[in-house]
């Protein structure tokens, strides 16, 4: 595949990025409703995750707090001044 065909594909999927996300919603709650349906043997997280959707639970909590860290606590570490790097 060319670079160009390839370039003119990715425009294409990047126009259509509002049925692209939509389909992507959609797996994503079929995957929770099948958790609902099929469940683990056994847990290991003091078995937490034998409840339907802990894990989409989990994730959306654990991004949540790696965002606040990184803003709160490591953000003013790592940030420099407007000008630091010269005009």
């Amino acid at each position: 595949m060319s670079q160009n065909a390839l370039g003119d594909l990715l425009a294409k999927w990047r126009d259509n990025a509002k049925t692209w996300r939509t389909i992507f919603f959609a797996v994503l709650a079929v995957l929770v409703i099948l958790n609902v349906f099929i469940h683990s043997h056994h847990g290991h997280f003091w078995h937490l995750d034998e409840y339907p959707g802990f894990f989409a639970v989990f994730g959306l909590v654990v991004g949540l707090a790696m965002v606040i860290i990184m803003k709160k606590i490591v953000q003013p570490f790592i940030k420099r001044e407007e000008d630091y790097y010269g005009d």
